[in-house]
């Protein structure tokens, strides 16, 4: 199989990877100063800081509670997610109830599961459990995410051990834990040479634009959405109009944003996922090109300058009109709380894509530099 298929399968496969978060929510609407606000904030620095752009770098979604779309009862649907997702990251810190509750049954399952916790916040029970430990500080949390990056590969390749209880369940050998649920990954004989890491840019660059074009069809969509919706805010705006009159108006906005919000926030954290795996393959080759004399530069080299130089642009252009959108959606989202959760999505969105924006300005910063 080629470099370019088994990337394209790679990319396929985490595609397909579904994650759930278990953590303590809190209540982002609680007064403020209360501890209920306090661990919604807490627990959503650690979601934002660290495990969504982990997940991105594997183009996987993570889902927390507060992110379930669609009805039912939650308890129902947590559940589900706890049992079947592939992957289930659980945040420890404070020992919520409802987190061990929903960590026990995750343990019986023999699925992958990765603890991660704040320094001095873990219950005792669980403090023997291999835990990706970490301060609440800028670098403290950077290297929990370098961390969980590594985990998350290893759960991906399969190199993961079922915990005691779901080995004493399937009668399996009780084993002791593995050496370390975050190992440095060996340099063997699938590391890529030069040439694979060439290849591997031109696959993923093709696979960035097909996402790409994936998010300009989701924005045309929510776009189309709010004109069409639009005479009915017209006439809701009419002088002497009830203010019960623009409800309606934000149930349907609301019910035609919802799918291809949702639709937009997957395609983003694809498209982030992707642009982290492609890094190192685009920084290897501005160094080759970097040490090549400037006569020499002139063909392949050129034109693989000029393409980052295109990507970074267009990544530009995206951002910019994410961020339009969602600045729009952020002041709807007060006036209606039926717009909360494509808002949400939007806002989700925009993150994702921003937060690649570092590694976008670089290659721009080196290819305009070289050309």
């Amino acid at each position: 199989m080629s470099t370019a298929a088994v990337t394209d399968k790679k990319l396929e496969e985490a595609s397909m990877t579904t994650c759930f978060v278990i953590a303590p929510i809190g209540n982002e609407h609680a007064p403020d100063g209360s501890p209920e606000l306090l661990a919604y904030e807490e627990n959503l620095e650690i979601y934002e800081k660290v495990i969504l752009p982990a997940c991105a770098k594997y183009g996987i979604v993570p889902v927390r509670a507060d992110g379930i779309a669609g009805t039912g009862e939650i308890t129902e649907q947590i559940c589900r997610h706890v049992l079947r997702d592939d992957i289930v990251i659980a945040d420890l810190t404070g020992g919520n109830a409802n987190v061990t509750y929903e960590l026990g049954i995750r343990h019986l399952t023999g699925k992958p599961i990765i603890h991660i916790g704040e320094h001095g916040q873990l219950p005792f029970d669980l403090s023997l459990i291999r835990t990706i430990m970490f301060k609440r500080s800028r670098s403290g949390l950077v290297g929990a995410r370098r961390d969980l990056e590594t985990a998350l590969k290893g759960s991906l390749d399969n190199r993961f051990e079922p915990l005691t209880p779901a080995r004493i369940l399937f009668g399996l050998p009780v084993a002791p834990l593995p050496e370390s649920a975050v190992e440095a990954e060996r340099d063997d004989l699938d590391t890529p040479g030069l040439f694979d890491r060439f290849a591997r840019v031109e696959a993923q660059a093709e696979a960035i634009g097909e996402t790409a074009e994936a998010i300009a069809g989701f924005m045309t969509v929510i776009s189309e959405a709010a004109v069409q919706i639009g005479p009915v805010m017209e006439r809701a705006a009419q002088p002497g109009t009830p203010m019960s009159a623009w409800l309606p108006a934000m149930t349907e906005l609301a019910r035609s944003m919802a799918e291809p919000a949702s639709g937009l926030r997957e395609a983003c954290t694809r498209f982030a996922g992707q642009m982290v795996e492609m890094d190192a393959a685009v920084q290897t080759a501005f160094d080759v090109i970097e040490a090549m004399p400037a006569e020499q530069r002139a063909g392949s080299p050129t034109g693989f300058l000029e393409q980052m130089i295109s990507t970074a642009e267009s990544t530009h252009e995206v951002v910019g009109v994410l961020g339009e959108v969602e600045v729009g959606m952020r002041w709807l989202v007060k006036m209606s709380r039926e717009l909360r959760v494509p808002g949400r999505d939007l806002t989700a969105a925009v993150k994702q894509v921003s937060g690649v924006m570092t590694r976008v300005a670089d290659w721009e910063r080196r290819a305009r530099a070289l050309i």
